[in-house]
């Protein structure tokens, strides 16, 4: 009996001491460890030009992917009981890449992400990530030059 409560005590007080757990968003959502969060990579560019990627974390790998013109690749997963999960993506295009983090622990991209659904865009000026709270694609990051070109 003892050894249950002493179980019980422990993942209480491990629970407690998680400041994920007192993340709340504006629409009341609490407990990012249940949600079953959703990433998009989508192909915005233009010219009828391809988009490779290659996105992973540290447990998963989504593989590499030739996007056409508007099209998109996407991912489901929960977060880890540690709340440590982060994705990152590598993209090509022509002349340029850019590597960079599309889910991480944070209240502000879960807000932009309206607590399910990550959008990514890549654009012929940069990588922006869709803002569902101000209905716009934001501006996150640049395009770096390919090597040679």
């Amino acid at each position: 009996m003892s050894a249950i409560r002493n179980s019980l005590v422990l993942l209480v007080l491990a629970l407690a001491m998680s400041p994920s757990w007192l993340i709340i968003s504006a629409n009341g959502n609490v407990l990012p460890l249940f949600i079953k969060w959703h990433v998009y990579i989508v192909n915005g560019l233009s010219n009828n030009m391809t988009l490779f990627i290659h996105c992973q974390s540290s447990d998963n790998d989504m593989g590499n992917h030739n996007l056409s013109p508007a099209a998109n690749f996407s991912w489901s997963f929960r977060t880890n009981f540690f709340h440590s999960t982060v994705f990152s993506c590598y993209i090509r295009k022509d002349d340029a890449q850019a590597t960079f983090k599309v889910f991480w622990q944070d209240p502000v991209l879960f807000e932009r992400c309206k607590w399910k659904n990550c959008i990514w865009i890549a654009k012929d000026d940069g990588i922006y990530i869709r803002d569902f709270q101000n209905e716009q694609d934001e501006f996150r990051y640049q395009w770096e030059a390919l090597a040679g070109c």
